[in-house]
């Protein structure tokens, strides 16, 4: 199962952390813009939407991305690791073709042998038991877990402090947590990341617990930690995209994604990677 966080802060706390977080995420050079009357979210199957994203910034420039949303009610997410002896390494388009997978997208980070930095479980594995940083102050990178509970297969986001295995079907570790409870998370301007723009890979619930995978198309000028905080947290109608939690995964040249449904296929490229997430509609049948 998974902890709570502690909700015993007065409400005065809570009003002033709230308000440094969101200047935090408001500082010159973060603030974003979602660029009007390029397109709106397409549905291409029962509880799936699609939809091409263009972020303005503050000089002007822009960042493409593509997201996809779900209603994971109607999806059984699945974590894939492969890579090992006796494991076969296969292109995310593979991978779809394979499973029926409505979305394949990159997950968490791994070292140069290939093996996972951070907890990582799949249904049938335990990859790495370790909670790496945990109740450590740095490392913020590694600051978030994704799980996926037995038996009802509900998904979330826990910190790394809070999050429990038991009662976990599959789990992987990577960050930084970019938005808890609507608001951006402080604590990130430390880290060079915060300013930098490069492909990113982002997995975050929005309003009525959807599931939201969006990643940066290959080439572009990408997108900094705090232009994504900025863009996240504020509502669709504003001209962001509305996130109650978010994180951040596998960036870089390790960014790919795989949506497909109802006539539609959308691929952006990445390297071969061995940390894959995947939604599978439920009665779809698929391997894993």
């Amino acid at each position: 199962m998974v902890k709570f966080r502690n909700a015993g802060l007065s409400f005065a706390a809570a009003i002033f952390i709230a308000a440094v977080a969101t200047a935090h995420a408001s500082e010159d050079g973060c603030k974003t813009r979602l660029v009007g009357g390029i397109n709106t979210w397409r549905t291409i199957g029962p509880g799936m939407e699609v939809r091409k994203i263009q972020i303005r910034f503050e000089d002007g420039t822009t960042s493409r991305m593509t997201a996809a949303r779900l209603d994971p009610d109607q999806f059984d997410i699945r974590l894939r690791w492969q890579a090992g002896k006796n494991i076969r390494s296969e292109a995310v388009r593979i991978i779809a073709q394979m499973t029926k997978a409505a979305v394949v997208v990159n997950a968490g980070y791994f070292d140069e042998k290939g093996r996972p930095l951070g907890y990582f479980r799949t249904a049938d594995t335990l990859f790495n038991s370790r909670l790496l940083f945990r109740g450590r102050r740095r490392a913020l990178h590694l600051g978030a877990v994704f799980y996926v509970l037995k038996g009802s297969g509900k998904v979330g986001i826990a910190t790394r402090e809070d999050f429990d295995s038991k009662g976990v079907r599959e789990a992987f570790q990577a960050g930084p947590y970019l938005v808890r409870g609507g608001r951006p998370d402080p604590g990130l301007d430390a880290y060079r990341e915060y300013r930098r723009a490069d492909r990113r890979t982002i997995l975050a619930f929005g309003e009525k617990g959807r599931l939201i995978f969006m990643v940066s198309e290959e080439i572009g000028r990408g997108i900094s930690w705090c232009e994504l905080q900025n863009f996240l947290v504020r509502s669709e109608p504003d001209g962001g995209l509305g996130a109650i939690e978010a994180m951040n995964l596998d960036g870089g040249s390790s960014s790919q994604l795989v949506v497909q449904g109802d006539g539609y296929l959308t691929f952006l490229a990445g390297r071969i990677v061995p940390a894959l997430v995947l939604a599978v509609p439920r009665g779809g049948g698929g391997g894993s």
